[in-house]
């Protein structure tokens, strides 16, 4: 179905679709409505779009949800809206759970007419979670309408070529009163599981820690590397901490941690494995899934505030 921006319009919408959804599975029990957040994402084109209705379809079975995708192409033409379902059955289930979503194509330059619309399709009372995918929200000022309809915004550093302009992009949200996140920062939790899991099992000690070493990839660090060395300052306030070049594929590479027992690292070896070689330990970590599935479901796990996270972006 498919609607002008027209809020009634597509609520009806969506209400007739759970209609016909409650039609086609009648003999197996019919389907469960299940919603706990409103989540709009952004998506460049109609592929992406598409593949992206897939993976929040994933995603709702940990964070039922309302689904709104921003398709944000330049000179779309008319903003234009449908709605859409994903469903699955449950393992041992003879109903099938559904969540909803509406589709909106719209220039990027007429947010700002688009942001009425959103406050009108959230579901009422629930979070309402911004994900702005791409470089775009760092900036083009027209996303600036969306940022106070939602609780907590998500954006990606790693899609942003210059990491001191988006860390201070980021910062400047905070200081006006938004709730940040970085899926890039979500990408270091398994780098900073396996080092803690180094100081839980005492191959090192905090106190004995005199220098850490990040080492990324390409010419200039990457906001990942930063986040990384700014967490270690914050766990290790005695060591000297720098963060330097390698010869690499752009990203973190590796960490070297210093200490009287000799020297300790951790580097990234090929696919998401992390190396582990010192004194007294040499072994392999795997990392978790860094896939975008991965990465909202663990910040949607996290819709208060990210003391950690704060406090690395500074």
């Amino acid at each position: 179905m498919t609607a002008a921006l027209d809020s009634e319009k597509i609520l009806k919408d969506l209400h007739a679709q759970w209609d016909d959804l409650d039609r086609a599975n009648a003999e197996s029990g019919g389907v469960l409505r299940a919603c706990s957040l409103t989540l709009v994402v952004t998506a460049s084109d109609a592929d992406d779009a598409a593949e992206l209705r897939r993976t929040l379809g994933s995603v709702a079975r940990a964070h039922p949800l309302r689904a709104v995708v921003l398709r944000t192409q330049a000179a779309a033409g008319s903003a234009q809206a449908h709605v859409f379902s994903e469903c699955w059955l449950p393992s041992g289930s003879g109903q099938h759970v559904c969540v909803e979503g509406v589709e909106i194509a719209t220039d990027p330059g007429d947010l700002e007419d688009v942001a009425p619309l959103l406050l009108a399709l959230r579901e009422a009372d629930l979070p309402v979670v911004l994900c702005c995918r791409g470089p775009a929200a760092f900036t083009l000022r027209s996303y600036d309408a969306l940022f106070p309809l939602a609780d907590k915004i998500i954006l990606d550093s790693s899609t942003v070529p210059g990491a001191s302009a988006a860390l201070g992009f980021l910062r400047s949200l905070r200081s006006r009163g938004f709730r940040v996140a970085d899926l890039h920062w979500t990408r270091l939790t398994g780098w900073r599981e396996v080092l803690s899991h180094l100081f839980d099992d005492e191959a090192l000690k905090a106190g004995e820690v005199t220098a850490a070493r990040v080492f990324h990839g390409g010419d200039a660090a990457s906001t990942c590397a930063l986040y990384f060395a700014s967490w270690i300052r914050g766990a290790l306030p005695g060591a000297r901490v720098t963060v330097e070049p390698v010869e690499a594929a752009r990203g973190l590479r590796a960490v070297t941690l210093s200490s009287k027992q000799g020297e300790l690292s951790l580097k990234k070896i090929e696919g998401r494995v992390v190396e582990v070689n010192g004194p007294g330990r040499k072994y392999r970590a795997p990392l978790p899934p860094a896939g975008e599935e991965a990465l909202l479901r663990e910040e949607l796990n996290i819709l208060g505030r990210d003391e950690v996270y704060d406090r690395v972006l500074g």
